[in-house]
């Protein structure tokens, strides 16, 4: 997922329709020394800043790090550099 600096309403249901709906890993490295160890917990500290603030290119960082773990496949180790 590429760095935006506002998103759509629909994109951002999307993503929290994905992230209530679908397992993803405990813990990621999502490139650029970043690393969540707990990513539900992640999840649960955006998802107000998310769904609130989607059209503010202030916390667009922070949306896009969710994206970011969207897009990392279930057990591969996977990492996403950007």
């Amino acid at each position: 997922m590429e760095y935006k600096a506002t998103y759509t309403k629909e994109e951002v249901d999307e993503l929290m329709e994905w992230f209530n709906n679908n397992e993803y890993e405990n813990a990621v490295d999502i490139g650029h020394g970043q690393h969540i160890m707990d990513v539900k917990k992640c999840v649960n500290a955006l998802r107000h800043t998310t769904t609130t603030q989607y059209t503010n290119s202030t916390f667009s960082g922070s949306i896009c790090v969710l994206f970011k773990v969207n897009h990392i496949p279930k057990y591969s180790n996977y990492r996403i550099n950007c």
